[in-house]
C-alpha cells in the first residue's frame, strides 16, 4: 500500500477548531484530500484542500474564495435535497504551517467504491457481468433521479461516466446506493484556475472524450447541457448492460469523435449486439441523438420515457423543470474537432476510461423538486478493493488531471499523470471578463425542509402483528406534494419559541392518561421517565423537544409558518413509493439505523426498577433516553430525513380514525380525544415500531419523554 505524502504537514493538526486531520488519502493536480475526523460528531469527513489556488495573489483571494462559496452552495443546495449527490458539509480556508493559504470543503465520508471498478472490458472482452435493460434500469435509478433533481435546479454535470459514479456497500445490485460525484467542485476549479493563471495566458476545458457527446466534440451540433448528461447516461447504462464494454470504441481523440458523432452508427443498445424492444431501442435512439435539439432535454424525460417503455406504469414521475434546448448556458471555450492543435494531453491509462474536469453551469429553470436516491445509505462497510476515502479522493483527483497537464506545459514537464483527458491552451481575450455568479435558485421548500413531489402509495399494513393491527388495512392513496422537514424539532428551537413568548413552555414532567396500569406502577413509571424531559436541561439543546402537548406542538409549527405533518405526509416520506420496509431500506434495524431500546435500554429500565422487556436489537445506540438530532445517518431516509423511527415518535395532524375496510366506505368517526402518533422512539422495543405503516392512538393532552414533532408546509410558488 503507497503511504501518501503529507508535504503540508496538516496531518495531526485540527481544522477550525473541529476537523483533526488523520491522513492523506488522495492527490492531484488540484489539490489534497485528508480523511479527517469531526470533534464533536465523532464522525469521519473528508478534508479537500484546493492547492492549486495556493499560489493565487493575495489580492485575488477574496474575489477567488467568493467564487469558491458560490459553487459551494450550489452543491450543498443539491445534495441537501437528495442522498444521490456527495454531501458538503463546511467550507472555509486555513494556512499550513508552511505559511501556504488553502480553500478547503468539507465533504460526507464514503465508502464503497466506483461504478467502473465493477464494470470494465480488456481486449473487447467484459470484466463485469451483463445485466438485461430492466436491472440496469433498477441500479441506476437511484443516480438518474439525482440528476434529475439537478437538471430541474438548472444544473447540468456533462462529466457522465462509471469514474463519476460511487457504490456505497459491498455489491452492484438493485438497491444499492450510488452517488453522484464531482458535482460543482471542477467547475469551481476551472473558474478559479483560470482565473489565477491570467498572467499566463492558459485556460483549461476538458471532458473525457470515451462519454463524450457530438456537442463537447464540436459545438455546431448545439450548446452543452443537460441533454449532455443524457447522451452519457445512456451510454453508461448500454455499458452497465454490457458487462463492462463501452460504448464507444477508439485508441484516439479522432476515432472518438467520429464514433460520437458517426450518423449512421448511433450508440443505442440494438448497434451493440443488446437484445431489447422496440420501444426502449426508440427511447435510447432518441436519447443519443447527434443533434440536442433532437434529444430528451433532461434526465427526468429521459428516464421517464424508459419508464414507460419497460411498462412500469407506477413509476412516480419525476420533475422536469423548464430547461430549454436554447436557454442562457454558461458556456467554456469550445473544443471542436478543428482544435486538435491545442490538444495537449491524452495518454495514460487506455483512451476509454481516466478521470476529466467537469464543467457545471445554471441555467434558466422553473420550481426545483426533491428527487431521491433508491436504496438504504450504507456507512462505513469495507469492501474489497479501494479503500474509504476513494469517492471524495477520486472526485479532486479527477478534477486536478488537466490542471497538471497545463502546469507541465508551462513548466516545459512531460511527466503528466497516467489519465485521460483532454486540454485546451487558449489565449484570454484583452478585455478582462468579470465572472457572472447566478445565485442558487429559490426553491418552493423552506429552509431545512425536503420536498416529496407526492404520488400514489399503498398506505398501512396487512401484517398480522397485533402491533400494527391499527395500521390494517393496506390501501392505495394519494399525497400531493408537500414539505417536511429534515429533523424533528429541537429542544433549542422550541425555547427559542418559548423565550419570544410564541410557545408555551414544555412540561417538565412526563404524563399520559393512566388507562389500565396499576397506580402504583403509573407513577413508578412517571418518576422514572420525567427526568428525560428536554426542556430546560442543559446539554440537550440539540435532543429533540419532549414534553409537549398536541396543541403545543401545532402551535410551534404554525408560529413558524408551517404545520404538522399529515398521517399520509409522514408515511411516503418514511416509505416512499418504492414499498421499502424500512425508511432507510430493507436492512434490519440496528444501533447503526435508529436510537431505539437496544443493551443500554435494557440496562436502564433495570436500574429504575421498571418492568424487563426485549431488546429492539443486540448493540447498544449510546442513549437510555433521546439522542442529539442526526446521530444515526444509516437510518436516513431516501429525501435525506433523519429519526423518523426511534428518538421520539411525533405528533400528526390527524385524529385517529381506523381505515375504512373496504374502497369506498365512509371514514369512521375520530376516536376520543386522540392524535395519531408515528415513528418509535427511544424506548421502543418492539420490532414493529420501525414499521413506517405504524400508527398509534394518543391523547392530545398528553405530554410524555417519548413524544416530539416535526413540522411540514405545503410548497410555495417560485417565481
Amino acid at each position: 500500500m503507497n503511504v501518501l505524502n503529507d508535504r503540508f504537514g496538516l496531518v495531526g493538526t485540527i481544522v477550525a477548531d473541529k476537523y483533526v486531520v488523520q491522513r492523506v488519502v488522495g492527490e492531484g493536480g488540484f489539490g489534497v484530500v485528508f480523511r479527517a475526523m469531526h470533534r464533536i460528531w465523532d464522525e469521519p469527513v473528508a478534508l479537500k484542500c484546493f492547492t492549486a489556488l495556493s499560489n493565487a495573489p493575495v489580492e485575488m483571494r477574496d474575489e477567488l474564495l467568493d467564487q469558491f462559496v458560490q459553487e459551494g452552495k450550489l452543491l450543498t443546495a443539491l445534495s441537501s435535497r437528495t442522498t444521490g449527490i456527495v454531501q458538503a458539509r463546511d467550507i472555509g480556508t486555513l494556512t499550513t504551517p508552511g505559511g501556504a493559504w488553502l480553500p478547503y470543503m468539507v465533504l460526507e465520508w464514503l465508502d464503497g467504491k466506483p461504478l467502473e471498478d465493477y464494470i470494465g472490458a480488456r481486449d473487447g472482452q467484459p470484466l463485469g457481468s451483463s445485466r438485461g435493460i430492466f436491472e440496469a434500469f433498477q441500479v441506476m435509478d437511484g443516480p438518474a433521479r439525482a440528476l434529475a433533481l439537478a437538471h430541474a435546479r438548472g444544473v447540468a454535470h456533462r462529466d457522465i461516466k462509471p469514474a463519476n459514479f460511487f457504490v456505497l456497500g459491498p455489491e452492484l445490485a438493485p438497491g444499492a446506493v450510488i452517488k453522484v460525484l464531482d458535482f460543482g467542485i471542477a467547475k469551481v476549479m476551472q473558474q478559479q484556475s483560470a482565473t489565477a493563471l491570467k498572467a499566463t495566458g492558459a485556460q483549461i476545458s476538458s471532458f473525457t472524450p470515451s462519454y463524450g457527446a457530438p456537442e463537447q466534440f464540436d459545438r455546431s451540433f448545439g450548446a452543452t447541457g443537460p441533454w449532455t448528461d443524457v447522451y452519457q447516461m445512456a451510454l453508461v447504462m448500454v455499458e452497465l448492460m454490457r458487462g463492462g464494454v463501452p460504448a464507444l470504441f477508439g485508441d484516439a481523440f479522432m476515432q472518438l469523435a467520429f464514433a460520437s458523432q458517426n450518423p449512421d452508427r448511433r450508440p443505442t443498445p440494438r448497434t451493440q449486439g443488446l437484445e431489447v424492444s422496440d420501444a426502449v431501442e426508440q427511447v435510447f435512439q432518441r436519447a443519443v441523438a447527434l443533434r440536442v435539439a433532437d434529444r430528451y432535454a433532461n434526465m427526468a424525460e429521459f428516464w421517464m420515457a424508459l419508464a414507460a417503455a419497460l411498462g412500469l406504469k407506477d413509476y412516480v414521475p419525476l420533475p422536469t423543470g423548464d430547461v430549454s434546448h436554447m436557454g442562457p448556458v454558461t458556456e467554456l471555450p469550445a473544443l471542436g474537432v478543428t482544435s486538435m492543435a491545442s490538444v495537449v494531453a491524452a495518454v495514460g491509462g487506455g483512451a476509454s476510461r481516466g478521470p476529466s474536469m467537469t464543467e457545471l453551469s445554471p441555467m434558466t429553470q422553473r420550481a426545483p423538486a426533491t428527487v431521491n436516491s433508491a436504496g438504504p445509505k450504507v456507512k462505513q462497510q469495507r469492501s474489497g478493493g479501494r479503500a474509504v476515502g476513494y469517492a471524495v479522493g477520486g472526485a479532486l483527483l479527477a478534477a486536478g488531471v488537466a490542471f497538471a497537464v497545463v502546469q507541465a506545459v508551462k513548466s516545459g514537464k512531460t511527466d503528466t499523470p497516467a489519465v485521460t483527458t483532454v486540454a485546451t491552451v487558449a489565449t484570454p481575450p484583452t478585455e478582462p471578463v468579470t465572472p457572472v455568479v447566478t445565485p442558487p435558485a429559490p426553491t418552493p421548500c423552506p429552509e431545512g425542509m425536503a420536498l416529496h413531489m407526492g404520488g400514489r402509495f399503498f398506505m398501512g399494513s396487512d401484517a398480522g402483528k397485533a402491533v400494527l393491527a391499527m395500521a390494517r388495512p393496506a390501501h392505495k392513496v394519494d399525497v400531493a406534494a408537500f414539505c417536511i422537514d429534515l429533523y424533528e424539532v429541537t429542544t433549542a428551537d422550541y425555547v427559542g419559541c418559548s423565550d419570544k413568548g410564541e410557545c408555551k413552555r414544555a412540561y417538565s414532567d412526563s404524563w399520559w392518561p393512566q388507562g389500565s396500569m396499576k397506580k402504583s406502577d403509573w407513577e413508578k413509571a412517571r418518576t422514572a421517565f420525567s427526568p428525560l424531559c428536554n426542556f430546560g436541561i442543559e446539554g440537550r439543546g440539540r435532543h429533540p423537544i419532549n414534553c409537549v402537548s398536541w396543541a403545543q406542538a401545532d402551535e410551534y409549527c404554525t408560529v413558524h409558518g408551517r404545520r404538522l405533518p399529515t398521517e399520509k405526509e409522514f408515511e411516503f416520506a418514511a416509505r416512499g413509493s418504492d414499498g421499502r420496509v424500512f425508511p432507510w431500506g430493507d436492512d434490519p434495524p440496528s444501533e447503526r439505523h435508529l436510537n431505539g431500546c437496544g443493551q443500554e435500554c435494557i440496562d436502564w429500565r433495570k436500574e429504575q426498577g421498571l418492568s424487563e422487556v426485549s431488546p429492539l436489537y443486540p448493540g447498544s445506540d449510546a442513549y437510555f433516553g433521546t439522542a442529539p438530532i442526526g446521530n444515526f445517518p444509516a437510518g436516513r431516509t431516501e429525501a435525506g430525513l433523519f429519526d423518523l423511527v426511534g428518538n421520539v415518535f411525533e405528533w400528526t395532524a390527524d385524529p385517529f380514525r381506523p381505515y375504512p375496510k373496504s374502497e369506498g366506505e365512509d371514514e369512521p368517526p375520530a376516536i376520543a380525544n386522540n392524535r395519531v402518533i408515528r415513528g418509535g422512539a427511544f424506548n421502543s422495543s418492539e420490532p414493529e415500531h420501525t414499521d413506517p405503516a405504524l400508527r398509534l392512538p394518543y391523547d392530545a393532552d398528553a405530554h410524555t419523554h417519548g413524544i416530539g414533532f416535526r413540522c411540514a408546509a405545503d410548497p410555495r410558488p417560485v417565481p
